[in-house]
């Protein structure tokens, strides 16, 4: 993975968290794109390891701390790829198959991209009220959601609402393996 690679696909992330879809064009829909497009799980790591420490609540009885970021990490890592391969599915359903890695690579950058966006309001959110803080979060979950919705939309090549069912079923997959995360670090 070179310098260039990189650059490329976070300048992508960044113009489709523009609203801009030229992004897309710096990266070529290629196989080997999608596979480099990964690297965003290391560039992502340290974003994601933030949000952990600055938005995790006390744990309830029960939890083990350290099994909960063993099953954390072991999460992170298999949320990218299980998103990969059940967007596979759903591409094949689209009839947009060979836009798949085009989608794989758009998809890993611009999560470099919503996890920056996370962890800042979760970081402004510390020093507001509650009321406010909700809110904060709220505005970065809806921004969120149009970002995945923007990209499924440009990368497929596919009208407004069969982009919320690929936003969906990724919501769906994130919340199962959040759901499995918090199990397996559950002592019994």
């Amino acid at each position: 993975m070179s310098a260039r690679d990189t650059a490329a696909g976070l300048t992508c992330a960044v113009l489709m968290a523009r609203g801009r879809a030229e992004g897309l064009r710096l990266l070529d829909g290629s196989a080997a794109t999608a596979w480099r497009s990964f690297l965003a799980v290391l560039i992502a790591a340290p974003l994601y390891l933030a949000l952990k420490l600055v938005s995790i609540p006390p744990l309830p009885h029960g939890i083990d701390r350290v099994r909960l970021v063993t099953a954390e990490a072991i999460g992170y890592v298999i949320s990218w790829f299980a998103t990969a391969l059940v967007m596979l599915a759903v591409a094949r359903m689209l009839d947009r198959e060979p836009r798949w890695p085009l989608f794989v690579a758009a998809w890993n950058w611009s999560n470099v991209v919503q996890l920056a966006v996370f962890l800042a309001a979760a970081v402004v959110a510390t020093v507001l009220p509650a009321a406010l803080a909700s809110g904060v979060t709220f505005a970065a979950l809806g921004y969120v959601l149009w970002l995945q919705w923007f990209v499924a939309r440009e990368a497929f090549a596919i009208p407004g609402p069969r982009a919320v069912t690929v936003v969906g079923v990724d919501l769906v997959l994130g919340l199962f393996l959040s759901g499995l995360t918090l199990s397996l670090g559950t002592v019994r």
